[in-house]
């Protein structure tokens, strides 16, 4: 009933994985391994290729260095899809995408459950923020695990032209999703165990600002209620940590400056940045004397 799709770093995943996965999804389901060894593939064109292999009419994707602790997983994930209105899950993700380039979690308002751990420390931490609630709306989630209707894919892709690399590959899905009305869900009823972090390098920085070139006219993208004041303040704060993100890869200072200058401008005809001078006065300090610190937290 479920087909997994894994983009593998090498010929195929490990035989931990596949018992594991054997063990606990509790279905019918098959395992679609995309072997990446040569690094032949972009995750976007690697999961197109999942896709067409796929029979079953539910899609997993799912990052191959995972280990899952829920019994009958594959079950849960058909109780939330099999609701008409669902058209996609996932274990962490947003129900606001800023208008800024950069993270989906950079607003602060995110949703996620889920063990997480590192090659520094791999001591397993519970990330959890569900507040008992088994399902919450989002607009993006992330893409370390996430389930789609494979008949959306009638309507949808992964976009292999415009994206290269390993990034913003789920954020892209989820926006063609959002822009057709699909209602997506977090949920936190299926727990995985996630042995490494996100990098944020420079291809990272380069997609987020194709993606947000892509999808400027429906972004900021939101199924929240939320003020103008709230809106400021997640826009700042993903700007924020995008210009953290460059400053750390040795982008230029004048570069970022010029680049984050553009953005706010830009923003709802310069609402935000002719309505709000106090974070840009103090934005503009730090990019001037702190070389590039975080203006606001």
């Amino acid at each position: 009933m479920i087909s997994i799709i894994i983009c593998s770093r090498s010929s195929d995943i490990s035989p931990f994985l596949r018992d594991n996965i054997k063990a606990t999804i509790g279905i019918d389901h098959e395992i679609i391994v995309i072997d990446n060894s040569n690094n032949q593939h972009s995750i976007f064109s690697a999961y197109n290729w999942g896709v067409k292999q796929s029979k079953y009419p539910y899609l997993c994707f799912m990052h191959d260095d995972i280990e899952y602790h829920t019994n009958n997983w594959g079950r849960a994930v058909l109780n939330h899809l099999n609701n008409n209105k669902t058209g996609a899950i996932g274990i962490a993700g947003t129900p606001y995408h800023s208008y800024m380039p950069g993270a989906w979690w950079g607003s602060g308002i995110f949703y996620e459950h889920i063990l997480q751990s590192s090659k520094i420390n791999r001591e397993p931490v519970l990330k959890s923020n569900s507040n008992g609630l088994v399902c919450r709306q989002a607009v993006a989630l992330d893409g370390v695990w996430f389930c789609i209707k494979k008949s959306l894919f009638d309507l949808i892709k992964f976009d292999e032209t415009s994206f290269k690399g390993f990034h913003f590959y789920d954020m892209d899905i989820c926006m063609q999703m959002h822009r057709l009305g699909v209602k997506m869900n977090c949920i936190n009823d299926v727990l995985i165990h996630h042995t490494s972090i996100g990098n944020t390098d420079n291809t990272w920085i380069e997609n987020a600002l194709i993606f947000q070139k892509k999808w400027q006219q429906v972004l900021p993208a939101l199924c929240v209620d939320i003020s103008f004041n709230q809106l400021c303040r997640f826009e700042y704060k993903t700007l924020n940590e995008f210009i953290w993100i460059c400053a750390s890869n040795n982008w230029p200072n004048k570069k970022i400056y010029s680049l984050a200058l553009k953005y706010l401008l830009k923003f709802k005809r310069g609402y935000l940045f002719y309505k709000t001078p106090g974070y840009f006065i103090k934005f503009s300090f730090k990019m001037l004397f702190k070389k590039g610190a975080p203006f606001y937290s």
